[in-house]
């Protein structure tokens, strides 16, 4: 079983050992910072000591995000003082556009940093990617997805941690941790599957887990009555399972404990279904990690700390009471971002079902109001800004959004606004809105979907504060 610090330190030997092929050094945890970026023999000259840089690490392709952690290794290895700034946390879905990180440092260590780190993240990314699609496609039949030994070598534990962070369920780690008899551990042994697991579960004791795999309903049968905790079922179809399974449980309950049940060999998303219908209790594939697509991330690069013009980096606060607060770029790919954030934080505080889903809407509809009439002019992206406009959101979920309500939301922005004039369009005097008029029409439907929208003058005073209130039992 893998525990955090075994991770950790799978994950900094592994960091190590790709800083060593990159600057043509044995990079050791004492080796001297200066050295390590001194390697680095176009950085040294093209960027000058001292320089602060600026990354931000920006989703290109729809996904599940994996290994966040890396850039704070990777940073703190090349620039003790650096300081990473974790937007979205690892396993939430991610689309094209979301701002996944950011992070601030010598800028030397940024570009020395940067290829390993990416390497790593977008396999990782992957990785957990295929794992939640493998996941979903079962979802509702009680069957688990799990990994297999076919990983990159040295990076097990990496590949192995983004398929929980996908979803799935570890395997063994390696040969010590569980026993697995495969088909040449029975051929090679001279023993009937029997002698062999009695053999096995002597030398081993009733506390390791010992799987069996199966090439056919005799070896299947043979693993359970050899008291094996696992059968695996090794490339049958799954009309040969349905069949199979029924004999097996009976025989599981004849030796008095139940027998965990495997499908493995040949199965791709494609058949995942269909093997998971036939009565099995797991499913276990090599595709998850022997190949996975890499997930397309961007990392941006800025060097000229403190220059001019908008910034890109978005700031995140969960209090310990429960409360979210983000402050970010007035851009609809940042409000994107936004929207998942607060999404994953409702989840999380146990929002679900239709009132997650009219929180997700109204969090979008909020923000995408703030980007487009309140300073950022519908900017899709940060190069749209003409200056740095920003929008703030606050988040309050469950107890504490206050009594009785279920949860509350306010965007603030910053570009101008009267609240009367806003006021008129969410409550009109004739209690609908003109049809002839477009303008604040989606605030009015808004309103109607919410038990309170309030407007007031944002905090700051540049701008507008809308807040949605929803009470709770609504």
């Amino acid at each position: 079983m893998m525990n955090p610090g075994d991770l950790q330190q799978a994950l900094d030997d592994v960091l190590r050992r790709a800083l060593s092929e990159d600057l043509g050094i044995a990079v050791a945890a004492d080796t001297p910072v200066e050295d390590l970026v001194r390697q680095d023999v176009t950085t040294r000259t093209a960027v000058k000591a001292g320089v602060v840089g600026r990354a931000t690490l920006v989703a290109k392709e729809a996904g599940v995000f994996a290994g966040g952690v890396i850039f704070e290794r990777i940073l703190r290895m090349l620039d003790p003082g650096s300081l990473v700034d974790a937007v979205v946390p690892d396993g939430q879905l991610i689309v094209p556009g979301d701002i996944v990180l950011h992070a601030r440092g010598d800028a030397r260590a940024l570009l020395v940093a940067e290829r390993t780190a990416l390497n790593l993240v977008q396999r990782m990314s992957g990785v957990a990617s295929r794992t939640r699609e493998a996941v979903d496609r079962v979802e509702g039949t009680g069957v688990k997805i799990l990994d297999t030994r076919k990983t990159a070598p040295g990076l097990r534990l990496l590949d192995k941690y983004a398929v929980r962070v996908g979803g799935g369920v570890n395997h063994r780690v390696g040969l010590h941790d569980e026993a697995m008899v495969k088909e040449n551990h029975i051929d090679l042994s001279g023993r009937s599957v029997e002698e062999l697991l009695a053999d096995l579960r002597a030398d081993l004791g009733p506390g390791v887990t010992i799987t069996c795999e199966a090439r056919d309903p005799s070896e299947a049968e043979a693993a359970v009555r050899g008291d094996a905790d696992v059968v695996l079922l090794d490339n049958m179809s799954p009309a040969q399972m349905s069949a199979l399974i029924p004999t097996l449980r009976r025989l599981a309950g004849e030796r008095g404990r139940p027998v965990a049940l495997e499908a493995s060999g040949g199965i791709t998303q494609e058949t995942l279904s269909a093997v998971a219908g036939s009565g099995v209790d797991r499913i276990s594939m090599g595709a998850l990690t022997h190949s996975p697509k890499a997930l397309d991330l961007s990392l941006q690069l800025s060097f000229a700390s403190g220059s001019p013009g908008p910034s890109s980096e978005v700031e995140c606060v969960q209090s310990r009471e429960g409360t979210l607060e983000l402050d970010l770029p007035a851009t609809h790919a940042h409000g994107r971002m936004a929207r998942r954030v607060a999404t994953h934080f409702a989840e999380e505080r146990g929002l679900e079902g239709r009132p997650l889903e009219a929180f997700q809407f109204v969090a979008g509809e909020l923000i995408d109001n703030a980007v487009d009439h309140g300073g950022g002019g519908a900017a899709m992206s940060l190069s749209d800004l003409e200056s740095d406009v920003r929008v703030r959101m606050v988040v309050r979920v469950g107890p504490d959004a206050g009594e009785g309500r279920a949860w509350a939301l306010r965007v603030d922005d910053q570009g101008g606004g009267d609240v009367e004039t806003i006021e008129g369009f969410i409550r009109p005097e004739s209690g609908f809105p003109d049809l002839e008029d477009e303008r604040g029409r989606g605030l009015f439907l808004l309103a109607e979907m919410v038990d309170h929208l309030e407007v007031s003058v944002s905090p700051d005073g540049k701008g507008l504060s809308l807040e949605a209130i929803q009470d709770a039992g609504a």
